[in-house]
Parts: structure tokens; C-alpha cells; sequence
């Protein structure tokens, strides 16, 4: 896996080695379906009443792709989905959140929604609001259908 991946995961406190290893099985698989150069990772997390963080989905990005591992910690669930001028609405909610920097009370979700009333949703907390904002910025906003 590249290291600027292990670097993210480490980042929003994804530290252990059983973590990135699972994390790594699905890059081999997300290498043998992506048709281009994965070059983002993102993942889908949240924080529970408890305080605890609940990791959900696990991203990979292209330039033209999202590769998704649905609830990966248990599951081997993916989905490959088409970015390119592929979005119709856009829905984001935000806590304590400046679109600047995260804080530790910072929470973000982006709802959107693709041709065949398809709708996705990715959730962040903490520092991981900003990478959910970047990747946003990068291959979202950017493909919203003309």
C-alpha cells in the first residue's frame, strides 16, 4: 500500500496492524477491478454516542472512480462506481465545522445523489473532516452533471 495511505490511516488513528493489513487486502482487490491508478483512499467513519469512533466503508479514488468496500471490517461488499459528470445533488451537513479546520468536535456528511435516483453518503469526524472535504472538492463537486 502507498505510504502517503498508511500515513492517512495513522492520521485518523487507523494504527494497528490487523487494521491496516484488512486495509491493504482490499487495495489488492481494489488494484485488480480499478481500470485506472488508484490515488486517494478515504474512510467513511463516524463517532458513536459512546465516544467511540465506528469505521464503516473504506473508498479508493482514480481520476474517473470510487472504489468502495461496504462495512469492511466485515464484509467483502464492494462497489465501483463511474465519477465523471455523474452527480445530480449534493447534500452536506456539518458540525462544528469551518470547511478550514477540523477540530475534535468537527463532523461531516456529504449525501449525494447519481442518474437512477442512486444515492451514496460519506461521513467524517474529527481530522477526518478534512480529507472528506478535499476528496469532495477533488472528485465531487467537480462532476456534478451539466
Amino acid at each position: 500500500m502507498k505510504d502517503e495511505f498508511i500515513e492517512y490511516l495513522n492520521t485518523i488513528g487507523i494504527t494497528t496492524d490487523a487494521l491496516h493489513e484488512r486495509i491493504e487486502q482490499i487495495y489488492k482487490d481494489c488494484l485488480d477491478i480499478c481500470p485506472e491508478e488508484v490515488v486517494d483512499i478515504f474512510v467513511e467513519e463516524y463517532i458513536k454516542e459512546d465516544g467511540s469512533r465506528e469505521l464503516e466503508n473504506v473508498d479508493f479514488f482514480s481520476e474517473n472512480y470510487q472504489f468502495s468496500a461496504n462495512q469492511f471490517l466485515t464484509k467483502d461488499d464492494y462497489n465501483l462506481v463511474r465519477l465523471k459528470k455523474n452527480f445530480l445533488l449534493f447534500r452536506i451537513q456539518k458540525q462544528n465545522y469551518d470547511f478550514k479546520k477540523a477540530t475534535q468536535n468537527s463532523r461531516l456528511n456529504l449525501v449525494v445523489k447519481i442518474e437512477g435516483n442512486l444515492t451514496g453518503e460519506l461521513k467524517a469526524s474529527k481530522e477526518n473532516c478534512d480529507f472528506l472535504k478535499d476528496i469532495f472538492f477533488k472528485y465531487f463537486r467537480s462532476n456534478l452533471k451539466d
